[in-house]
């Protein structure tokens, strides 16, 4: 491309997309071929959106472990302790993130759906095995509380240690601005001497800025650089709109799947009387004896519904945090929506804040039944804001960056949390029965024989919701039902997702924890845990079968438990997959997807989806 061509792209790809100094930069670089030609680049943007939903699902199990180490039912109501408060703030803030990791590997799925045609790879896609990498990280990270700088991260229950390793994952993108003066250097060089030295000129530039915000989809400091890379080769003139019409819209996951907030991202702030009536029509409650408030109006909700994509100016935003894509503008949507949660917002030149709705002021007084919102903290900052609540905090300091420490001091999180700062051990909290004692990542082999099979049946759980998430591309998108007013894609959404990971895996890790501690072993005295290991279903078309057998597995293996693990298996497996229908003709609850795969090979439905593309 002629250099005032391309810098007429770039110039107008920096406007519609927000690119910061480096990604136009990177942008031009692309358009003048220093990353390969057209199909090259093409075939490296399909590869890095799989690697980025690797990335994404790879913090999944990290996040889940840590949720369940916590037992959030020790006490609530007037019976609410500081203790057991802090334990539900800890519970709900790390779901609430887990669910935005969802969220951001489903918009992640739908752009790599709609370049491709097919479905991501997420069956077997998770870590192999724990301490883990993130896919592409750099081996080499900031020093932690002991000193270390390896970026492997673990399988751990609630503590100082496992809040610093979920800061690695959410590390923020470093402020380009910082270095403008060598970036605007660069500019002029690369201007003048890329059509004869393009890779050296990127190389420099490279060197110059990999630590702070340089994109980068290898060997990068945070995730933002990896997501920045993949915007980057979507602003260039390389990729077109019409790359991302090979998987219609309609077979993407639909909006209507996803709510920011569950029972299980809730917290209260302070005590509440249960048995209170419900606020009135006014919003005020009712008057008690007590004088403690209802439940709703000491409620947190740690996901803002309106956090949403979207520029400061608001001029290329969406209604829907989950989106469906079509074209360019609307995979940079999504992207936005990750970085922006993720990591908080960065303006133009790259700079940090500690919220993802920066353009976003709290509300007045709403009607009854409408709370108010406040700018939601990005994922870094919500968990800082956790592991400032440790004594360790106050001991030993994370040796961050120093415009990170000036953003975090910005924060005053002394005086923001005030008699909760440096207040908590993880063996006091383990001690008091706030946090369940797991293992550090474990694996099932370790397990005692009955222990092994239950928790096998757990991630065989985990890997079939895997498959069934690949599944929803290939539900035919319609509406069904005797008055056709459900949505095909939400009815599956439901069944599947929603009654494996809600209604079935949540109750049994409850159970699995609540088990007698294992006996001997390298786990003596440690609590069961789940170790999300990637335990082969076999092909697709087979894994239902193989649940299955993991069931009749587990059943058999509860027989040398108590009567009351014998009937929560025996119910649990049930809901899974109608082994044990008391009438021998209830129908399997999870659906079987063999009708919608080959092996491994999809089989695309019916493409008549007029009806509801439209809708």
């Amino acid at each position: 491309m002629d250099p005032k061509e391309n810098w007429r792209h770039v110039c107008q790809a920096t406007k519609d997309f927000d690119l910061n100094p480096a990604e136009s930069l990177m942008v031009f670089a692309m358009n003048a071929g220093v990353y390969g030609d057209r199909d090259k680049l093409l075939a490296r943007l399909k590869g890095d959106l799989q690697a980025a939903i690797s990335v994404e699902l790879a913090t999944i199990p990290i996040y889940l472990y840590t949720y369940y180490s916590i037992n959030r039912t020790v006490n609530s109501g007037r019976d609410l302790t500081d203790t057991s408060r802090f334990a539900n703030e800890a519970g709900a803030v790390i779901m609430s993130v887990a669910v935005e990791e969802m969220l951001h590997m489903s918009l992640s799925s739908n752009i790599y759906f709609a370049l491709t045609g097919t479905p991501p790879q997420l069956y077997m896609a998770a870590p192999g095995s724990y301490p883990t990498m993130l896919p592409h990280h750099n081996p080499v990270g900031p020093p932690g509380p002991h000193g270390g700088v390896d970026t492997h991260i673990p399988l751990k229950g609630l503590s100082f240690e496992q809040l610093w390793h979920f800061l690695q994952i959410e590390y923020p993108q470093g402020p380009i601005n910082l270095v403008m003066d060598e970036v605007e250097k660069v500019a002029h060089h690369l201007r003048d001497d890329v059509s004869q030295h393009p890779a050296e000129v990127t190389d420099r530039l490279g060197e110059m800025l990999h630590g702070l915000g340089w994109p980068s989809d290898e060997n990068w400091n945070s995730i933002g650089q990896f997501y920045s890379f993949i915007r980057c080769m979507i602003a260039c003139a390389k990729i077109h709109d019409s790359d991302f019409r090979n998987g219609i819209a309609a077979r993407q996951i639909q909006p209507l799947n996803y709510a920011p907030n569950n029972v299980d991202t809730i917290y209260a702030s302070e005590k509440f009387n249960k048995t209170a009536p419900a606020p009135a029509a006014s919003g005020k409650a009712i008057a008690t004896a007590s004088k403690l408030p209802h439940a709703s109006e000491v409620a947190v909700y740690t996901d803002e519904p309106d956090s949403h994509a979207g520029d400061q100016d608001g001029d290329w935003t969406e209604d829907n945090e989950l989106i469906t894509v079509s074209d360019k503008r609307q995979a940079m949507i999504a992207l936005h929506t990750i970085c922006e949660q993720g990591e908080g917002y960065k303006d133009a030149f790259g700079a940090e804040s500690n919220i993802d709705d920066p353009d976003k002021a709290k509300q007045g007084d709403g009607p009854a039944g409408v709370r108010n919102y406040e700018p939601e903290e990005s994922h870094f900052f919500k968990f800082l804001r956790l592991q400032a609540q440790f004594v360790e905090y106050a001991e030993h300091k994370e040796k961050l960056p120093a415009w990170m420490a000036d953003e975090i001091e910005e924060m005053e999180l002394e005086e923001i949390l005030e008699d909760q700062y440096a207040k908590r051990t993880a063996d006091s909290m383990i001690s008091g029965g706030m946090v369940y004692d797991f293992p550090t990542s474990p694996v099932s082999a370790q397990y005692p024989a009955a222990y092994a099979a239950l928790n096998d049946f757990n991630s065989g759980l985990f890997q079939y919701m895997l498959i069934m998430s690949e599944t929803i591309y290939l539900v035919k998108p319609e509406m069904i039902g005797p008055d056709k007013k459900v949505h095909s894609q939400q009815q599956y959404f439901n069944i599947a997702l929603h009654r494996s990971m809600i209604w079935i895996m949540d109750k049994w890790i409850q159970m699995m924890r609540t088990l007698p501690a294992m006996p001997d072993g390298p786990l003596a005295g440690k609590v069961v845990a789940p170790t999300f290991e990637n335990l082969s279903l076999g092909t697709r078309e087979q894994a239902f079968d193989a649940l299955v057998e993991l069931g009749h597995r587990a059943v058999e293996a509860s027989k040398d438990l108590d009567a009351g693990a014998q009937s929560s298996v025996a119910k649990l497996v049930a809901k899974s997959v109608s082994l044990l229908g008391a009438d021998g003709t209830s129908p399997m609850h999870l659906p079987n997807v063999k009708n919608h795969w080959a092996g491994n090979t999809p089989i695309n439905p019916a493409p008549d989806t007029g009806a509801v593309a439209a809708e």
